[in-house]
C-alpha cells in the first residue's frame, strides 16, 4: 500500500470505523465490527490476514472498508488485478474513501493502465484535507504515471554448469535409410553426425527497462547467452535476443506492438536469424477468485538461415495465450498456429504447418520456487520433402519438459537447478533426435 494510502485511510477511514452499526448489520455476525488501517508487516502476517476473510463476501457484501482492507491486503501481496477488483467494489459503495482510491491507482498503474490512475490520483490531490508534505509526495506520482520519470532497469546475470547429452542437437538412429531406384539403401552416419555428451556451461545475462509512454508503457529488453562446451568447440552456441514493446489501455484491458530480433550461432557459424513482430490484445478476468489475463496475437517473422539460404521463410500466425495468478503461483499456457512460407522453390518440403503449445507453472515449495515447463509442436511439410528419404511429406512432432528449483540464498542472489528432457521424432528417421540435460547454478539480481 502506498504512503499516501496508509495517511488516508486514517484520516478519511476514521468517520467510516466510528459509526454504530445499523440493526440489519448486527444481524450478521460473520463481518467484523472494523478492519485494520495498516497492514502487516511480514508477507506471512498479511496472507493470514487474507484468509481471516474467506467467505466473508456475503455478510460484508455493503461493507466498503471490507473491500478496501481485502484490496490493501491484494496490493502489498503483489497481485495487483485482485486489487483493483476488490477496490473498485470498495469505491462503488463509497467513492470517498481516499486511501482506496491512492491503491486503486497503486494497482492500475501495476497493471499498465497509467491514464486511470493519474486521474485517480489527481482527484485525492483536490481534496482540502491533504497536507503539503503528502500533496508533494501525490504531485511527485503524478509525474510517476504522466512519463515525467526515466527509465526504470532490472539486470540478471546468471551461469551455470551440467551436462548435456546431445550437444550437437544429431539424429538419434546411427543408420539413414536412402530411398534410390533400386531400393532402400542404409547409410551408417560419420562419428561427427552422432550426438555428443558432455559437459558444458551456460552463462546469461539480461537487461530491462520500462517507462510510462503516454497512457501506456514502453519496455526495452535483452539477452545474451554462451554455451561453452569443453572438447566440443562445433557445439558451442551463442545466442542473443532483444525485443521493444509498447502497450496503452485499451477496452478495459491492454493492446499492445512487440519488436524482436533473435540471432544463433553454433561453432562460430552463424545458422539463424528471425526478425519478428506481433500485435496483440489482452484482457483481465476472475476465474475463481482468481485473477487472470487472456489474449489474443497475430504473429509474423521473418526467418532466414545465413549458412543455407534456401532454407528461408516468412512465417504469420495466430497466437491465444491465458495467465492467472493467485499469490506466488503462478500458470500460464499458450497456443500458436501458423504457416512458414517458403522464400524459395527449391526449399525441401515447401511451405511448413507449424502448431506450437505451452504450458508453465510456478509456486512456492519449502523456502524456494517450484517451476515446470512443458511444450508440444508439431511441423509439418505441405510437399514430398525428398524422394530419397522415403518421398514422403515430412512430419515432425517435438516434446520437451523442464523441472527447476530456485532456492533464494540472499538478497538478490537465487541458487537454481534444473532437469530437461527434450523428443523429437519424425517419419524421416534425419529429424528424430533425443537429448537430456542436468544443469545447477547462480542467478544475481532480476525483478
Amino acid at each position: 500500500m502506498s504512503p499516501a494510502g496508509r495517511w488516508l485511510r486514517r484520516v478519511a477511514g476514521a468517520g467510516l470505523l466510528g459509526l454504530a452499526l445499523p440493526l440489519w448489520a448486527q444481524e450478521l455476525p460473520a463481518c467484523p465490527a472494523a478492519f485494520p488501517v495498516t497492514p502487516p508487516e511480514t508477507r506471512t502476517q498479511r496472507e493470514q490476514a487474507l484468509q481471516e476473510l474467506v467467505g466473508l463476501n456475503d455478510a460484508c457484501s455493503t461493507r466498503a472498508d471490507y473491500f478496501a482492507w481485502q484490496g490493501t491486503l491484494y496490493l502489498t501481496l503483489k497481485r495487483p488485478q485482485e486489487a483493483a477488483n476488490t477496490l473498485e467494489k470498495a469505491l462503488l459503495l463509497n467513492p470517498d474513501l481516499a486511501g482506496a482510491q491512492l491503491d486503486y491507482a497503486q494497482a492500475l498503474a501495476e497493471l499498465g493502465q497509467n491514464s486511470s490512475a493519474r486521474d485517480l490520483v489527481a482527484t485525492v490531490m483536490a481534496r482540502p484535507d491533504i497536507p503539503s508534505g503528502l500533496h508533494e509526495w501525490l504531485t511527485s506520482r503524478l509525474g510517476d504515471l504522466s512519463g515525467e520519470t526515466t527509465w526504470k532497469t532490472t539486470g540478471m546475470v546468471q551461469t551455470l554448469l551440467g551436462g548435456e547429452s546431445n550437444l550437437n542437437s544429431a539424429p538419434s538412429s546411427a543408420i539413414l535409410n536412402l530411398t534410390l531406384p533400386g531400393g532402400s539403401v542404409p547409410v551408417v552416419l560419420g562419428q561427427s553426425q552422432r550426438p555428443e555428451s558432455g559437459m558444458a556451461s551456460l552463462n546469461t545475462a539480461a537487461f530491462e527497462a520500462t517507462r510510462p509512454w503516454g497512457p501506456g508503457q514502453v519496455t526495452l529488453s535483452g539477452d545474451a547467452t554462451v554455451r561453452v562446451t569443453p572438447g566440443h568447440a562445433d557445439s558451442n552456441l551463442q545466442w542473443v535476443d532483444g525485443a521493444a514493446l509498447w502497450t496503452q489501455p485499451f477496452l478495459g484491458g491492454d493492446a499492445g506492438v512487440r519488436a524482436s530480433a533473435t540471432r544463433l550461432w553454433m561453432g562460430g557459424i552463424e545458422l539463424y536469424d528471425e526478425t519478428a513482430g506481433k500485435l496483440f490484445v489482452e484482457h483481465p478476468v476472475t476465474i475463481k477468485d482468481t485473477a487472470c489475463r487472456y489474449g489474443i496475437g497475430g504473429d509474423y517473422s521473418a526467418r532466414s538461415y545465413p549458412a543455407a539460404p534456401v532454407l528461408d521463410g516468412r512465417y504469420s500466425g495466430l497466437e491465444l495465450g491465458l495467465g492467472c495468478q493467485q499469490g506466488d503461483t503462478l500458470l500460464m499456457a499458450t497456443g500458436q498456429w501458423g504457416v512458414d512460407r517458403a522464400q524459395s522453390p527449391d526449399r525441401l518440403g515447401g511451405n511448413q504447418q507449424r502448431d506450437d503449445y505451452a504450458l508453465s507453472a510456478s509456486r512456492p515449495w519449502g523456502p524456494g520456487q517450484a517451476i515446470l515447463m512443458a511444450q508440444w509442436s508439431h511441423l509439418q511439410d505441405a510437399l514430398v520433402y525428398t524422394p530419397l528419404l522415403g518421398g514422403v511429406s515430412r512430419d515432425i512432432f517435438r516434446r520437451a519438459g523442464r523441472l527447476e528449483y530456485d532456492y533464494p540464498l540472499a538478497k538478490r542472489w537465487t541458487a537454481l537447478g534444473y532437469l530437461e528432457k527434450t523428443a523429437q521424432t519424425s517419419n524421416v528417421s534425419l529429424f528424430s533426435l533425443d537429448n537430456q540435460a542436468l544443469y545447477i547454478g547462480l542467478r544475481w539480481g532480476g525483478k
